[in-house]
């Protein structure tokens, strides 16, 4: 087309579009038959912007050379010839324009020059020509970025190297409070980093090694956090102060390293720490050996314990107040807690594990006063850890004198309750799905929960109107009202307890046939047969052998063999006791039939 239109100039609508497409001879010949060249599109752009922008220096030597034309004539959006050549890297129109006297250090409204253009670009070869011709290398734009910010940024190290030997600025501060060093930190322009502290040694001006942003966050902590180990190294070498925290977390950079799961970093940073900072406060979330705990790998997890101690006890985070509400209130008010109790329910538990095999107790030590680390995997419902706590040995009867009964069996039916209400509701559906797993495992972990029908509380007694959850018979109406869900949960803690008697005011709360049954249960848990019975259920639950197809290979008589089965229940209820005692969570916590 090019060629066509160099045969026939007239074709072209404007002198623009030739210095556009660069045809010099179709833009000589309209120029010299009167076509005007001060003409501009929609966007402000004349012949001369567009031969600039396209780096067609003949088209553009011929435009300078006319009368009336002006080099730093300016778009709409405030572009000179020079920002749009330095822009696209078009050197010869660069050179061209420089020649013609075009203003080096004209700015766009929001303070975009030539030098800013080509750095932006990655033209060296623009961006030195632009300096020797004493462009300002100290120039601002709207955000406060110098150009050795952005260089910096960008981890350009010959245009850092050509702005400093040109007395670019080192101390200085774009918005919120950001230094070149802090954006090569942050971006891990380690050559960079090491281009700024020596210019900076040899300036005096060692003081922005710790120049923080506005939020108090240091070149080091940044480094720490996106784990630039070797920028880290650097910078410590060069008297970075490891102990400023940042804002908000009022965290320092070993624990952004930690939180990051950035090993290297941590080693580094651990001989310039106060550790001893850590050991004389609590727990918070932004603890190292809290954030340790999130990591599959123990590697940081390691290295901490050779500095801070993992077994002491800690006041309750707020944080974890407000997770466990009730619990550390009404229920449990508790006060401290140790480590195991500050895992949440999606970290891995090799952290736990961890901790349980280097001298923290599963269980709490002062129970007036710390949380049970079981109590809090129950009521997180965080499966993998209330598995890992029974396998270690936790105490499954966990008793507190604002509570009737085993507080640990009192959650665990809770707990089971709500998960069979919420698959209820994800089924949109009346129907009970009993896939009921905390009272059975903590049944087999040999929890008792016979305490829980005391009704001797002298808090409660037999008032089922009381407003605070103490007891089983306060959480049951308190919190549930379905007894489609309930009769079948209370019928097994009755079936696994030894003496399980129920006040006349709870048998009103149920239907006839309901009645029936449960009062049923519970004139049999006295008797020494229910007693044996529960005793081989709970060794053949423990060898994961309680099934029907297990039980079938016993060889026992069969009438035996139907009492072991609960064979006195209704079928209905028998089933679905049979059902959810015989299926249990694999360690993720999926369902998995034995």
């Amino acid at each position: 087309m090019q060629s066509e239109l160099q045969q026939d100039p007239h074709k072209y609508a404007t002198v623009g579009v030739a210095a556009r497409v660069g045809d010099l001879m179709g833009l000589q010949e309209m120029v010299w038959h009167g076509r005007p060249i001060d003409v501009f599109d929609n966007r402000g752009w004349s012949p001369l912007h567009e031969a600039a922008y396209h780096g067609n220096t003949g088209c553009l030597e011929f435009l300078l050379r006319q009368p009336g034309v002006d080099p730093d004539w300016t778009t709409h959006a405030k572009e000179t010839p020079l920002i749009l050549a330095a822009r696209q890297g078009q050197h010869d129109a660069l050179i061209s324009l420089i020649n013609a006297r075009a203003d080096v250090d004209f700015a766009t409204n929001e303070g975009y020059t030539p030098l800013w253009e080509a750095l932006n670009s990655g033209n060296f070869q623009c961006f030195r020509s632009l300096i020797k011709k004493d462009a300002d290398v100290n120039a601002r734009i709207y955000t406060g970025y110098s150009a050795l910010h952005l260089a910096a940024e960008k981890g350009y190290t010959n245009f850092v190297n050509l702005l400093l030997q040109h007395d670019a600025e080192l101390d200085v501060y774009a918005d919120h409070n950001l230094s070149p060093l802090f954006l090569a930190a942050h971006k891990g322009h380690t050559d960079c980093v090491k281009i700024l502290i020596k210019v900076a040694k040899d300036r005096g001006v060692m003081h922005i090694v710790n120049a923080a942003a506005s939020d108090n966050a240091t070149p080091l902590l940044i480094a720490a956090q996106e784990g630039h180990a070797a920028i880290v190294a650097i910078l410590l070498h060069y008297g970075a102060d490891a102990n400023i925290a940042a804002d908000g977390d009022h965290a320092v950079a070993l624990q952004y390293a930690v939180c990051n799961g950035h090993q290297r970093c941590v080693e580094l940073l651990l001989p310039y720490t106060d550790m001893a900072a850590f050991d004389r406060g609590n727990f918070d979330n932004m603890h190292p050996l809290v954030q340790a705990l999130k990591h599959q790998d123990t590697a940081i997890l390691r290295l901490l314990h050779e500095h801070l101690t993992i077994t002491r006890i800690t006041n309750i985070p707020a944080y974890l107040s407000l997770e466990l509400g009730h619990l550390v209130g009404a229920l449990i008010p508790a006060r401290t807690c140790s480590l195991l109790c500050l895992i949440d329910s999606d970290w891995p538990v090799c952290g736990a594990e961890y901790l349980l095999k280097h001298g923290v107790s599963p269980n709490a030590l002062d129970t007036e006063d710390e949380l049970a680390p079981l109590l809090v995997a129950l009521w997180t419902n965080n499966v993998p850890l209330f598995q890992l706590l029974l396998r270690h040995g936790s105490s499954p009867n966990i008793y507190h004198k604002n509570v009737t009964g085993n507080v640990a069996m009192l959650l665990a039916f809770q707990k089971d309750l709500e998960r069979d209400l919420t698959a209820m509701i994800v089924r949109n559906s009346r129907q009970p799905n009993f896939q009921i797993f905390y009272i059975w495992q903590l049944f087999l972990a040999g929890a008792e929960s016979h305490s829980l029908f005391d009704i001797s509380d002298p808090l409660n007694g037999d008032n089922p109107s009381s407003p605070a959850i103490t007891n089983l018979f306060g959480l049951m109406f308190y919190m549930f009202h379905r007894k489609e869900n309930l009769v079948p949960v209370l019928a097994l803690l009755m079936c696994i307890s030894d003496h399980a008697s129920l006040p006349r005011h709870i048998f009103s709360q149920f239907e006839p046939s309901q009645r029936k049954v449960l009062q049923n249960i519970s004139e049999k848990t006295n008797l020494l047969a229910h007693r044996c019975r529960r005793v081989v259920v709970h060794k053949l639950g423990k060898e994961n052998r309680y099934c029907r197809s297990a039980m079938e290979k016993l060889r026992i008589p069969s009438v035996l063999h139907d009492y072991l089965m609960f064979s006195e229940l209704e079928p209905p209820l028998q089933d679905m006791i049979l059902k959810f005692i015989t299926v249990t969570p694999d360690d993720d916590g999926e369902q998995q039939a034995h």
